[in-house]
């Protein structure tokens, strides 16, 4: 047998077979993820996620942006741009992939996408230096603090100090928030460091200014951030480490920076949250925010308030019912003082729970007004739903529960939250008519909904799983069946963990 026979002997041509279709697999899977490159989808490159984030106005903007020659030379650009701004607003065409961009900006059937991939590049930096220019836009006190390093820099040293004059005069006039010493202490360390550096140290403040702003920039900065931590410790049940706060306490706790009105809030506001027992830091803190609430930025304040708000609802939750009356007035507040609302809108969430307060205060005109008056800031995709469900509540709270009923019936569940609460006032509805046909069927409907949605967390899941059990159980004892009350009682005030407690003590008390 000759070597080339022995080659084509059996052992050897399945070996040969086996190589021959790996190297032919190899190159069917190079060649496909080459293809697969090509063709990919380009709405996940950072170019497109940040040109979806434009509005109309400033895809405009950003196209007289990569029109000017002083910033964009490259044509290569200028036509890339005209391309891709054809599938706008929402860039999900098919189209819309490396391969048939590339063929149209270079006119070529054989795609050239390293040379492309270069081209997106040059556009994603303009893009990303048109919206610093935005931002700038937006942010003066950033252009401010950029022109005078501008100005220190070309020694253009009288306009320096006209302008640092100018931006200090307009800082003191300024509504306070967390930044407002920050800024102080920029303008103080800009003059610090110009006076400096001409050698001109005679009649100088600003090393003094800068060190006292530099010192409330600290305190508000920490003591704001603390009241968070301990806000999330109270909600979340985390731990964070903060031992210099401590220290901090002690000085302030000495008389320290009391005249100054946002560490004096902050430092108050922590005291409440921290010696919650102790309800005198509460008033202090409602005197604090009635002197100066009108001399706080709107987002300062609404940070404030949502602290109070919390020390609130933590108290009624330990069974301080007064407190529900508290809250309530630090809504009043809140919408008096347009402290609320966000571009003159209200979030569901905010309407919501004011009306749930007033209505548990009683305050049931009230809530109708507010309800009328409010409800056109809702966003517009969400108004029917929250104007529905919650004069739902306020029927329900009247006791007129055909309206209550009828306006549930209205409510789209495109939201979890609205699907839960409608089937929770439902469920509450036809226990107080004694209507226990549909209350079973509700009650399965119920369960099931709460075992099979992913949406639902485990604590809301265990809650109105909870809720359910124990309105079944009070309406069979409606219906004859004996069960120990007292027992029942206990169940309820060792569990706790369930949805409208309020209401199912209330008749559990109505059942003995």
């Amino acid at each position: 047998m000759n070597g080339f026979t022995r080659l084509l002997s059996y052992p050897n041509l399945e070996l040969l077979f086996k190589l021959f279709t790996h190297f032919i697999g190899k190159v069917y899977f190079y060649y496909s993820e080459k293809i697969h490159i090509l063709q990919a989808h380009m709405q996940h490159t950072k170019l497109i996620v940040l040109l979806k984030s434009l509005s109309t106005w400033e895809l405009k903007s950003f196209e007289k942006l990569v029109r000017s020659p002083f910033y964009n030379v490259n044509e290569n650009v200028d036509e890339l741009y005209s391309i891709i701004k054809k599938f706008a607003p929402d860039y999900d065409k098919d189209e819309l992939n490396l391969e048939n961009i590339s063929k149209l900006l270079y006119k070529s059937k054989k795609p050239q996408l390293a040379k492309l991939r270069y081209v997106m590049t040059d556009l994603t930096r303009l893009l990303e230096k048109f919206l610093v220019m935005l931002s700038l836009e937006k942010n003066k006190e950033s252009e401010k603090k950029l022109l005078l390093s501008i100005l220190h820099e070309r020694n253009a040293d009288k306009f320096f100090q006209i302008y640092l004059t100018e931006s200090g005069l307009q800082q003191k006039h300024k509504p306070l928030d967390k930044q407002f010493y920050e800024i102080a202490f920029q303008l103080d360390e800009m003059q610090y460091e110009f006076n400096s550096s001409r050698k001109n140290r005679k009649s100088d403040d600003s090393l003094q200014n800068l060190s006292d702003n530099l010192d409330l920039f600290y305190l508000t900065r920490k003591l704001k951030y603390s009241c968070e931590i301990v806000n999330r410790q109270n909600v979340l049940n985390v731990q964070y480490k903060n031992p210099i706060i401590k220290n901090v306490l002690s000085f302030l706790n000495a008389g320290n920076y009391k005249e100054v009105p946002l560490v004096a809030i902050y430092h108050t506001t922590l005291l409440t949250l921290t010696e919650q027992d102790n309800e005198k830091h509460f008033t202090n803190l409602k005197q604090l925010l009635q002197k100066h609430t009108h001399h706080i930025t709107q987002k300062e304040n609404r940070d404030i308030y949502a602290f109070a708000q919390n020390y609130c609802i933590r108290k009624v939750n330990t069974g301080k019912i007064n407190f529900l009356r508290e809250l309530f007035e630090l809504y009043k507040t809140v919408l008096t003082e347009k402290i609320i609302f966000d571009n003159k809108q209200i979030s569901q969430a905010d309407f919501k729970n004011i009306c749930a307060i007033a209505i548990r205060v009683n305050e049931l005109k009230w809530t109708e007004n507010f309800i009328a008056e409010h409800q056109f800031k809702l966003p517009k995709d969400l108004r029917n739903n929250s104007v529905n469900y919650n004069m739902a509540r306020l029927h329900f709270a009247k006791k007129e529960y055909k309206q209550a009923i009828r306006l549930l019936t209205q409510i789209e569940f495109t939201d979890v939250y609205y699907h839960i609460d409608s089937k929770s006032l439902l469920l509450k509805v036809y226990y107080e008519t004694e209507n226990l046909q549909p209350l079973y069927s509700l009650i399965s409907a119920f369960k099931i909904y709460l075992k099979r949605s992913k949406l639902i967390s485990d604590y809301q899941r265990l809650v109105y799983k909870n809720l359910v059990t124990y309105v079944k159980k009070f309406a069979s004892v409606k219906e004859g069946k004996k069960i120990d009350i007292k027992l029942l009682s206990k169940e309820i005030e060792a569990e706790k963990n369930i949805a409208d407690i309020g209401w199912l003590k209330e008749k559990l008390n109505e059942l003995q």
